[in-house]
């Protein structure tokens, strides 16, 4: 049964740039706002609002303690969920009816989801997801250096860079060369 489930995935026709660029605002906006629930109760805690989402300006053990939690909530989004609820898909890319799977076409495993979500997205593009600026400013409280501006600027060239291979060659992101991935239609 595994096999027949692994051919089908192998048969089927890379994501539209369409498809993909919806999965990613639909994420874009849900991992965002399940990365800033924990984010949000610390800054309630201190600040008596949820809008400030800096863990920089905390106290360095809430800040610490905040970015961990907010971590910890992306990695459920973008690893948790699509490695054991819906195989392959975030949220974004089960509404618009796509999904991840390995480069040869097989159902994608949890090391190549980690590293095509956490290496590929997280670290080395990083300049679209907020997570990204999460661990910027994690690394900035623990070590006293400003990694969030420089990370920013670098991950966003690597973005740009990325989108447009994505749309000159396979429709396969930097992340996706990464991880040895691909996206591909689910019906």
């Amino acid at each position: 049964m595994n096999t027949q489930k692994s051919q089908n995935l192998t048969n089927q026709r890379p994501a539209s740039l369409g498809r993909r660029f919806g999965a990613y605002l639909i994420d874009w906006y849900l991992g965002g706002l399940a990365t800033a629930l924990p984010i949000s109760m610390v800054s309630m805690k201190l600040f008596q609002t949820v809008q400030n989402q800096n863990i920089l300006s905390f106290p360095a053990s809430y800040g610490i303690a905040a970015g961990t939690a907010g971590l910890a909530a992306a990695l459920f989004y973008y690893v948790f969920i699509p490695a054991f609820i819906w195989k392959g898909q975030t949220p974004g890319k089960r509404l618009v009816k796509i999904r991840i799977v390995s480069a040869d076409g097989n159902e994608v495993t949890l090391p190549k989801l980690m590293i095509r979500q956490i290496l590929g997205i997280m670290v080395v593009e990083g300049g679209l997801v907020t997570a990204s600026a999460l661990w910027h400013q994690l690394a900035t409280i623990l070590t006293g250096i400003d990694f969030v501006k420089p990370l920013m600027y670098i991950g966003m060239g690597i973005s740009i860079l990325s989108s447009i291979i994505t749309l000159l060659g396979d429709h396969r992101a930097i992340h996706d060369r990464i991880g040895r991935t691909q996206v591909v239609s689910d019906k």
